[in-house]
């Protein structure tokens, strides 16, 4: 199954210059996703989601993290030397309240690693025309660990929450049931927890609670467990 920590590294709207105005970064661990996206000019959420990852097409079997703003139905540009990677998103909480909407996106291998999308959206940049654009995404080293990569979902009633560990970063989604989005990043530095980001209401942090409060020992795929008095089922359970 599944464990990758991906970033992207750039965007560009055709014919206009690559850029990368977010710090993006994708914990996706077996079927499932949790992708959080933060404008560096402010801080503020550019696109948070997470939910459920399905490969459509088998080879290659490689699936890149989730794609841009799906506010419209995608034109897939293709090239005649290549079967793109082809990956569908099953979102249960999105930023941009576009659960209702599966996001299909189709993707290439570069020679240096790193995967390349291309397809049209609208720009929210120019009044949301139509327009041509090109990612690069990438992928973080892990590292070899024991402890198991994971998804948690809230099963509180108040809305829904996602925690994902993989390797040293920790993400925290979480929608209430009136939309109020919230979010956490941290990260594992020389043998620290450091935030990163976090934007809305007070999240549980592992930087906080420590380890030992996350600590998966016990855990079993589908079942229920308690986190600090919350219950969660646990989505994913992978190995690293």
């Amino acid at each position: 199954m599944v464990v990758q920590l991906s970033y992207r590294k750039s965007l560009r709207w055709v014919p206009g210059e690559p850029s990368e105005p977010t710090s993006t970064l994708v914990l996706d661990v077996g079927d499932f996703f949790v992708d959080l996206r933060i404008l560096k000019a402010t801080g503020d959420i550019d696109w948070a989601m997470a939910g459920k990852r399905t490969i459509l097409s088998s080879s290659p079997r490689k699936c890149p993290p989730h794609r841009p703003r799906p506010l419209r139905p995608q034109r897939i540009i293709k090239s005649a030397n290549f079967v793109p990677v082809k990956c569908q998103w099953t979102k249960e909480i999105c930023s941009q309240n576009t659960e209702a909407h599966d996001d299909i996106g189709e993707f290439e291998d570069l020679p240096n690693g790193d995967a390349l999308e291309k397809g049209s959206m609208p720009n929210p940049d120019n009044n949301d025309e139509i327009q041509a654009y090109e990612e690069v995404w990438g992928n973080l080293d892990i590292g070899s660990s024991d402890e198991p990569a994971w998804i948690l979902r809230s099963k509180d009633g108040k809305g829904v929450t996602f925690v994902a560990k993989v390797g040293d970063w920790f993400q925290v989604l979480s929608k209430k049931q009136d939309g109020q989005f919230s979010v956490l990043r941290e990260e594992k530095v020389k043998g620290e927890w450091v935030q990163r980001y976090a934007v809305g209401e007070k999240l549980p942090s592992i930087r906080e609670l420590g380890e030992e409060v996350f600590s998966p020992k016990g855990w079993r795929q589908d079942t229920d467990v308690k986190v600090d008095g919350v219950t969660y089922a646990v989505y994913a359970l992978e190995k690293a």
